[in-house]
């Protein structure tokens, strides 16, 4: 009976070793690919960061639009 315990323990032992090298070879892969692509997730945030400018100034611009229209169909309507 002893030695089934062993075996046991053994097995458990193997099998967290191989889940956890598993783990950390998936994390080194990941932290490699990152590494790679960082140039380019730095320009992506940047151009993140001007395409919200841009988008700020075009929502400035659509108000206006949305004024002018709205002062034209008020006019439209005085002139029915």
């Amino acid at each position: 009976m002893g030695i089934l315990q062993w075996i046991v323990i053994g097995v458990l032992v193997y099998a967290i070793y191989y889940i956890i090298n598993k783990y950390e070879r998936k994390v080194d892969e990941l932290t490699r690919l990152i590494e790679l692509n960082r140039d380019e997730i730095d320009k992506n945030k940047q151009d993140i960061a001007k395409n919200s400018e841009k988008i700020a100034k075009a929502s400035e611009g659509v108000a206006k639009n949305k004024e002018k229209l709205e002062l034209n169909q008020t006019i439209i309507e005085k002139l029915k």
